[in-house]
């Protein structure tokens, strides 16, 4: 049986990754914040649920009794929308995760996993250096970026074995959110004209389930000290993505292309996208418009009012 620990296990990939461990039968620990959010999981005999802030992680060990840890999957964080450029906001997240990977090495751990962003990978839209080169305009991105570094020097300090991923979008059945992906499937279904930047950067819409099988090919079979992108087999200019989106929900709908600027993008000249295939065998599975009509179901049960 594998022993599992988790933190942000109640969010939108977090869920999704703590149902594969528990159907599975795994020992799963999962320290989060709102446990009373987690109901429906207790139905499970192997999972133990602990309450933990984030001023609590530097104590974690102290929270459990569980030892040897095989998979610790490090998904927390703290702000989004407004704060994603607040400096003083995203500081916040980089004491956690070193304080975690310091409780973790006393529980055991055998191998911890932190989740980065593709956000850590954007530069500006007029920037002539790669970010590989040190062009950054993300504060969200660049505190990802610190807190793997940061994270990964404790690790190695702790005797940690330490693996990163970096997720491109994920959309899906089970994300609760606002955001973009979800948005535009709103709209579409209700027949509403897209505004969009102009569209021409290349981006990733990685579908929730093939995300979680290349989370869980990350953390169980990657290579300590690595940087995994987890995405689709293709990356295309944004225009393309949701026009193929527009034309599976709402054939006609108007896109007005350059509404928005667009001040920034992914330098995927810097991001490894086949490292994840190489080492594990990682393949996409799922077809892009069943997986927006599934998509499109549930964004049909969210309250957008």
């Amino acid at each position: 049986m594998k022993t599992i620990a988790m933190t942000g296990a109640s969010g939108f990939i977090g869920q999704h990754l703590l149902r594969h461990y528990l159907e599975e039968g795994a020992h799963v620990i999962a320290f989060v914040p709102d446990p009373e959010n987690m109901e429906e999981y207790k139905k499970y005999p192997n999972f133990e649920l602990v309450k933990a802030f984030f001023e609590d992680f530097d104590h974690l060990s102290e929270l459990t009794q569980t030892r040897d840890i095989d998979i610790f999957y490090y998904l927390s964080w703290g702000g989004y929308g407004k704060a994603t450029n607040d400096y003083a906001a995203q500081i916040q997240n980089i004491k956690p995760i070193c304080d975690a990977v310091a409780e973790a090495g006393k529980m055991g751990c055998k191998r911890f996993l932190f989740s980065t962003s593709f956000s850590e990978y954007m530069i500006s839209e007029h920037e002539t250096l790669s970010h590989n080169a040190g062009a950054h305009c993300n504060v969200y991105g660049a505190a990802k970026q610190a807190a793997r570094v940061m994270a990964h020097a404790t690790a190695a300090q702790k005797g940690v074995p330490f693996l990163c991923v970096a997720f491109a979008n994920t959309f899906g059945v089970g994300d609760r959110s606002h955001r973009s992906t979800n948005l535009f499937v709103h709209k579409l279904l209700r027949g509403e004209a897209l505004d969009l930047t102009e569209g021409i950067h290349l981006y990733d819409w990685n579908y929730i389930e093939d995300t979680i099988a290349g989370l869980v090919l990350a953390g169980e079979k990657g290579k300590i000290d690595s940087v995994y992108y987890i995405g689709s087999d293709r990356r295309r200019p944004l225009k393309d993505i949701v026009g193929e989106v527009r034309d599976i929900l709402a054939p006609g709908v108007e896109i007005r292309l350059g509404t928005y600027k667009e001040d920034f993008h992914v330098d995927y000249t810097s991001v490894d996208v086949t490292k994840l295939y190489r080492d594990t065998g990682y393949q996409p599975k799922w077809d892009f418009k069943e997986a927006v009509l599934a998509t499109a179901n549930w964004v049909k049960t969210l309250d957008w009012e």
